[in-house]
């Protein structure tokens, strides 16, 4: 959780519009996680919500008075309606008829609609209140009218249903008991989109919700969207009919170039690096942005580095968060254009399967085709959760949560393009609607605890960082590592390549270091903190740093004042501390303070000890470079401000180090 509120770190940080995913509304289709698209969207195919339960297309009748007049007059009566009205003892039965039904249809209306269902008796209705995640929203509420008309009853009380649509997250929010995210009232039945809602709503809710894909009323599972004339690429390109994660993550990877980046794969697959511009809905706010997130911990976490692989996977789907996944299809529509450049990758969406048939079913101009990756996927299971405290609204829930088991609601699923909870897909999937019926392999479940741990850490590395960097310029950075390669190049070069990494709404200064750099101190800054993307003068901050890095040399019989510039480095940064950011110094040196006149070790962990502030926490982090590093040391400075120090001996290690550094913000402050 957030330092500053008592919401969940995972919860939605603003209510829903008006309009929003509790307001009575038409079937969607399409998953949702952010709520309903706004009132007034396009019309058309690529704009209309697709409605598994209207009626073919067909053309339009002309609507009111505007029909009646195209129709010609059918005999003499003036007003073109053809015969009179019939009179009886002088009354005009037309328009007498017409009124007298017009009652009679009212009030039966009326009653119909008010009616508690027939066959209801004994006192008040048991009324449940059921909170649907919107894409079973339609099925859900067909049950439920089936359920109302069957006039069940409980303790000799009808039992009744009423449905609203309600986004998951924020009835997730709601049930957690730490805050209010745009639903108020808490349902007695909760149908979210997955049962990763209910490990991380806690309680009731996680007592009563799904544990597993086979115990919800549908299931889909996540897969990779792509425009049809993407899947034709990669099919002339000898792409495997399910490539895997790993792979599609190296192609989507925002890094230039793919050896550094921790998502890519092992650089053997025939996906071309940067043809793929991945987006995926909010993880804070979807079930499907949570499944990426534990697509990636589960096949990036065993891999050598720990963290890093997983810092570089969120990362990539930190740049490319959308708002819903109706918004990552709008893209769709661009992606037939040529003269691809890179700038303009193939955009793809992490969607449920379900989305790609209700996008297809819209007709668009460019139909979706889903890709089912080799190493298996995450299924959204759609759990219903009994949370009626209410001894006779828990029975009337009970009896639901069969009516919502029968034939029929697996039938009304089916037509919205759900797999039943055992995989088994509907009649229409095939290659023609860019589906396929074998079901993908289903990963292990995630424990809740897991859950959380990994949301958690969603929350910390989707902040954006503010870094001070300090580079070591002391006499024996010149010293060769490889041939024609000093320590201070391939120093240089790993942080330009970090840099790349850092997306433009990260802040980071510049300093290098030594003994006597500006009179005497022992560090000078080269660019101060800010924006990267923040323009001073002709150039961003961003080309300031690459500039800078170009510059730097080694101060020829310089030393290294180790204590004086990590204390006045973390000094800076806790004076100027920005609550909206991670705030952290990194630190690259080749050896140990060699300042004679400067501070002892001991005074210098005295001295953050003392200025350490939990409420405003700057984390220092270490890079030693070769044989001559004292880790002991650094990792003893380090660890006063929750950070730490790693080692790197060789060039090819120090873009994984720099990684690990940056990773180190998943456990802040308890590291």
């Amino acid at each position: 959780m957030s330092a500053f509120d008592d919401v969940p770190e995972w919860a939605p940080r603003n209510p829903p519009e008006p309009g929003g995913p509790e307001s009575p509304s038409p079937f969607l289709g399409a998953s949702q996680p952010t709520g309903l698209p706004p009132r007034g969207a396009p019309s058309g195919h690529d704009g209309e919500p697709f409605d598994a339960f209207s009626r073919p297309d067909r053309a339009p009748r002309p609507a009111g008075p505007a029909h009646a007049a195209d129709k010609p007059p059918r005999g003499p009566w003036p007003l073109g309606g053809g015969r009179p009205p019939r009179r009886v003892g002088g009354v005009l039965l037309g328009p007498l008829a017409g009124a007298i039904g017009l009652v009679l249809l009212t009030g039966f209306g009326a009653y119909a609609i008010a009616s508690p269902g027939v066959g209801c008796s004994g006192g008040g209705a048991v009324t449940l209140d059921v909170a649907a995640a919107p894409d079973v929203e339609p099925a859900v509420t067909r049950t439920a009218g089936r359920f109302n008309d069957a006039a069940h009853e409980v303790g000799g009380r009808c039992a009744r249903a009423r449905v609203r649509a309600a986004d998951p997250a924020a009835v997730a929010t709601l049930l957690s008991g730490k805050g209010v995210a745009g639903v108020a009232r808490r349902p007695d039945v909760w149908i979210p989109d997955s049962s990763l809602w209910t490990g991380l709503a806690g309680g009731p809710a996680q007592a009563a919700g799904a544990s597993g894909r086979s115990a919800g009323i549908a299931s889909t599972p996540i897969v990779l969207a792509v425009p049809r004339g993407l899947a034709t690429r990669l099919r002339n390109l000898g792409a495997p009919e399910r490539p895997s994660w790993k792979d599609l993550l190296a192609a989507a990877g925002t890094a230039p170039g793919t050896g550094g980046d921790p998502a890519a794969g092992d650089g053997a697959g025939v996906i071309p690096p940067r043809l793929l511009r991945l987006q995926v809905p909010d993880p804070a706010r979807s079930a499907t942005g949570m499944g990426a997130l534990l697509l990636a911990g589960a096949l990036l976490g065993g891999a050598p580095g720990g963290e890093a692989p997983f810092t570089g996977a969120v990362r990539t789907i930190r740049e490319g968060v959308a708002v819903s996944v109706d918004a990552q299809f709008a893209a769709f529509a661009t992606s037939a254009s040529s003269g691809r450049g890179e700038a303009d990758r193939y955009p793809v969406a992490m969607a449920p399967e379900q989305a790609v048939f209700a996008y297809n079913a819209r007709r668009p101009a460019e139909a979706a085709v889903a890709v089912y990756p080799a190493e298996g996927t995450v299924y959204l299971d759609h759990p219903v959760a009994v949370l009626a405290r209410d001894r006779a609204k828990a029975g009337a829930a009970r009896l639901l949560e069969a009516a919502l088991a029968d034939g029929e609601t697996r039938e009304d699923l089916r037509r919205l393009g759900f797999r039943a909870p055992g995989g088994a897909a509907p009649a229409s999937f095939s290659p023609r609607t860019g589906l396929d019926p074998r079901p993908p392999r289903a990963l292990p479940g995630t424990p809740a605890a897991e859950v959380r741990r990994t949301m958690q850490s969603w929350a910390q590395l989707s902040l954006s960082i503010r870094m001070l960097s300090i580079i070591d310029v002391s006499g024996s950075m010149d010293e060769e590592v490889v041939p024609g390669v000093t320590r201070l190049q391939s120093t240089v070069r790993t942080a330009q390549g970090g840099l790349a990494l850092l997306p433009d709404d990260s802040e980071l200064g510049q300093w290098i270091f030594s003994t006597g750099l500006q009179g005497d101190r022992d560090w000078r800054e080269l660019v101060g903190v800010g924006p990267l993307d923040q323009r001073l003068g002709s150039a961003t901050r961003r080309q300031l740093v690459l500039s800078a890095f170009a510059r730097i040399r080694v101060k020829e019989h310089g030393d290294t004042g180790l204590y004086d510039t990590v204390m006045a480095a973390f000094d800076y940064m806790k004076r100027t501390y920005k609550p909206e950011y991670v705030n952290s110094v990194l630190l690259w040196t080749d050896g140990r303070n060699e300042d004679p006149g400067g501070p002892s070790l001991e005074e210098t962990l005295d001295h953050m000890r003392r200025e350490y502030d939990p409420e405003r926490p700057v984390q220092v982090n270490m890079l030693g470079y070769g044989s001559d590093v004292d880790v002991n040391e650094l990792r003893r400075i380090a660890r006063v401000t929750h950070g730490d120090a790693y080692v790197a001996r060789t060039p090819g290690q120090i873009q994984a180090i720099f990684l690990r550094a940056v990773s180190r913000r998943v456990c802040e402050p308890d590291c």
